[in-house]
């Protein structure tokens, strides 16, 4: 059985049990080196890419493998890229997703905000911003919380904003301010953005 394990925003207090179980359980684990830094088994590989994970899979035909991934693997994760290249049955894991946590950390309800993601993508996210009042995004090098700022400011909208920089780890670090105070800022690459319009 081929296993996709969310196994949540990074500290390993915030793997779930069913998760760790389920790893416990496998002959394989695979994940990026971020993720897999956070699991303890005895045959665990770093994939450096997508396409390594299919590799593996034929390499071990017949066992149990996880394919770790950080956040949860049913939000912009890994099952979308297995799902359309393996044809096999595949079992999902969910996990706490860094937007999840965030939302917690900051005791703000999330419920009709607009999720999206900038995270090796290309999106029109201003547009998006503009007509919800609460929007998260995950973020990237490229797209990051101060780009995002700048943008805004470009395009004139109001907001509070929140950033969350590495997340459950020891070094954690959440920030807020206004879009000019955040676009004055240097931000790690795995960063969550929460937006809230004031217009």
């Amino acid at each position: 059985m081929i296993y996709i394990v969310g196994i949540g925003p990074g500290s390993k207090e915030y793997i779930l049990p069913k998760a760790q179980q389920v790893i416990k359980t496998c002959d394989v684990v695979l994940g990026f080196e971020r993720a897999i830094s956070s699991i303890e088994h005895d045959n665990k590989s770093v994939i450096k890419s997508l396409a390594e994970v299919l590799n593996h899979i034929r390499d071990n035909k017949g066992k149990d493998i996880a394919i770790v991934a950080s956040g949860d693997p049913c939000f912009y994760g890994i099952n979308d890229y297995i799902n359309k290249n393996y044809e096999e049955k595949v079992q999902v894991i969910p996990g706490i997703s860094s937007f999840q946590y965030l939302m917690a950390k900051l005791n703000k309800s999330w419920q009709g905000a607009m999720l999206g993601s900038l995270h090796g993508r290309k999106e029109e996210f201003i547009q998006k911003i503009e007509i919800n009042k609460l929007s998260i995004w995950l973020t990237d090098k490229e797209n990051s919380p101060d780009f995002i700022c700048r943008e805004l400011i470009r395009n004139n909208i109001k907001a509070l904003v929140y950033v969350g920089i590495n997340l459950s780890y020891e070094d954690e670090l959440i920030v807020s301010g206004t879009e000019r105070s955040i676009s004055e800022m240097k931000f790690s690459e795995l960063s969550v953005v929460v937006i809230e319009t004031l217009e």
